[in-house]
């Protein structure tokens, strides 16, 4: 009896072992199907069959930091030794270089159109930084030259949001002196003034409606304020995630991560609850808001916001949606994209 019972020990620690390792394999063949490669190219040959040669993705350069994407997919940049890459995706050639007389500290792509809109930065004093913001026309190839500001201790631009609509900027700037660390809230009107908005916390998020002149934000202490005062519409601790093209703001609750909040005119109109809480980060790119956990991820800005419309693997990492396609990066620094699903009547272009 004892042998019988080792026998069909041994037999079930087999059958678990396999059944892993099958679940393994699986996991990876079918991640492998839903890959699209970041480099598609076709050469025709002596005018006979085509062959398509595909890469596993692009590798991002060494020291190439603020990855970002255009809006129809043509282009991706990067920030690296004080200079602006412009690459194209189709072949991962320079398409251009963005490189100042000043070292540029910033910048932001639009989610709507091929413009850049960077900063940058000259220290004029041993506490006075002279920032220029400045616009790159991907099309046309031509640079605009706006505001000029000093800053007082300037440390870094924390964050950057515009409205092509308004033409207006808000720009969080980190300031630091010997005692303590400060952010500020600049407004900007690119042909007119700026003025300062809010100076005396650390703010961790902005972010900008499209359509009105109105910025939100939240401080080191989960509080949330838009451009008239502290944002007292929630019973519990909440985190602003994101924006959506019709100037809805989306917030998630702080504890749990599972109720999803839909703000219009500081007004809750639509509350989320999820059955998932195992949030890895969130994404805007002021068309939809993104929660990614490990193995999908969501759109709550969409018509069904319940929808996985992206699927995820342990060997790679979220960067970014824009349009119907989804940006990873693998962990040796490799960038690929996969399709994700969009809703029918949605217009995911960024």
């Amino acid at each position: 009896m004892k042998k019988f019972f080792a026998y069909l020990l041994m037999f079930f620690s087999i059958g678990t072992i396999v059944t892993v390792i099958g679940l393994s394999i699986l996991d990876d063949f079918i991640y492998s199907l839903g890959q699209t490669s970041a480099v598609d190219i076709a050469e025709v040959n002596n005018e006979e069959n085509a062959t398509i040669k595909s890469s596993a993705g692009i590798k991002i350069e060494d020291g190439a930091t603020s990855l970002q994407y255009s809006y129809n997919n043509e282009y991706y940049s990067y920030l690296k030794d004080d200079k602006i890459y412009i690459n194209t995706l189709k072949d991962t050639k320079n398409y251009a270089t963005i490189e100042e007389e000043d070292p540029i500290c910033y910048y932001n792509m639009l989610y709507d159109k091929n413009l850049i809109i960077y900063f940058t930065a000259k220290k004029t004093t041993t506490t006075n930084t002279r920032l220029q913001i400045k616009t790159y026309n991907i099309d046309s190839q031509k640079t605009v030259e706006y505001n000029v500001f000093n800053v007082q201790n300037f440390s870094k631009i924390k964050d950057m949001n515009m409205s092509p609509i308004i033409n207006i900027i808000y720009i969080n700037i980190e300031t630091k002196s010997s005692t303590r660390t400060n952010n500020v809230i600049y407004r900007v009107d690119l042909f007119n003034s700026m003025s300062i908005v809010k100076s005396g916390s650390i703010i961790d998020k902005m972010i900008m409606l499209q359509h009105r002149d109105r910025v939100y934000y939240e401080d080191s202490n989960k509080n949330v304020y838009s451009s008239y005062g502290y944002l007292n519409i929630f019973k519990t601790d909440v985190e602003l995630i994101g924006i959506d093209l019709d100037d809805n703001l989306y917030f998630i609750s702080s504890d749990l991560k599972n109720i999803v909040y839909k703000v219009y005119n500081n007004k809750i109109v639509d509350t989320i609850k999820l059955s998932d809480s195992d949030v890895v980060k969130t994404y805007t790119n002021n068309v939809g808001t993104y929660l990614v956990y490990p193995t999908y991820v969501i759109n709550v800005a969409a018509k069904d916001p319940y929808r996985r419309i992206g699927r995820l693997s342990k060997y790679v990492e979220f960067e970014a949606i824009k349009g119907d396609t989804m940006y990873l990066r693998t962990s040796d620094n490799m960038l690929v994209k996969t399709k994700v699903l969009v809703d029918e009547e949605s217009d995911e272009e960024e």
